[in-house]
């Protein structure tokens, strides 16, 4: 018959066994909660797909553009823009110029038109940015027509001519235009059209 003294000597033995596979258990559930939330953090860290887009001003374009629109609108001012835009719909889709160019008259109103640019890597990527002006899908007030201008070429006004959207492509280069006034946004885009060099 064990005695009490053998009992707990029974379960000291037993707990001292047992101790190493505990904190063997212990630590590896220790290690996989703190992998988990490694995982966890890196993946909360992973950038989305950018909507602030900004200009890559060295492109040789730029300057050509601006010149031009300087010689041809003297007195006019160019304002740089960051972009608050969805993704593109072609991946290789790339802005190099975004800002606003601004006049003002002397009766003190202010004259201005929005110019975008952007590069893609070939003319089907080209023809593929200007889809969804192309098939229309455009935001309610605005109707599309074709213009002719570059490759290919979209007018936007909305409703009854309060703005205007100007959106065509030459080569691997778009342009997005927008103003209050047609006359500036058709020769603007015509001064940018000038500039753009396909081979």
């Amino acid at each position: 018959m064990l005695d009490t003294a053998d009992i707990v000597r029974d379960r000291d033995f037993t707990s001292t066994n047992e101790q190493p596979r505990c904190l063997m258990v212990r630590m590896a559930r220790f290690i996989l909660a703190l992998t988990v939330l490694v995982a966890f953090v890196a993946s909360a860290q992973q950038p989305e797909v950018p909507t602030r887009i900004t200009a890559g001003s060295e492109e040789p374009l730029v300057s050509k553009v601006e010149n031009a629109i300087r010689s041809t609108e003297p007195g006019w001012q160019y304002s740089p823009a960051i972009l608050n835009v969805p993704p593109p719909l072609v991946p290789s889709e790339r802005l190099i110029v975004a800002g606003e160019w601004n006049h003002h008259l002397k009766s003190g109103s202010r004259e201005s038109v929005e110019v975008n640019l952007f590069r893609v890597d070939s003319s089907v990527d080209a023809e593929m940015s200007l889809s969804e002006v192309r098939e229309g899908a455009v935001a309610t007030g605005w109707r599309v027509q074709r213009f002719q201008i570059g490759d290919e070429g979209y007018l936007s006004t909305f409703k009854n001519g309060a703005r205007f959207g100007l959106h065509f492509r030459k080569g691997t280069i778009i342009v997005r235009l927008s103003g209050n006034s047609f006359r500036l946004v058709k020769k603007f885009a015509h001064c940018i059209a000038a500039q753009i060099e396909t081979t």
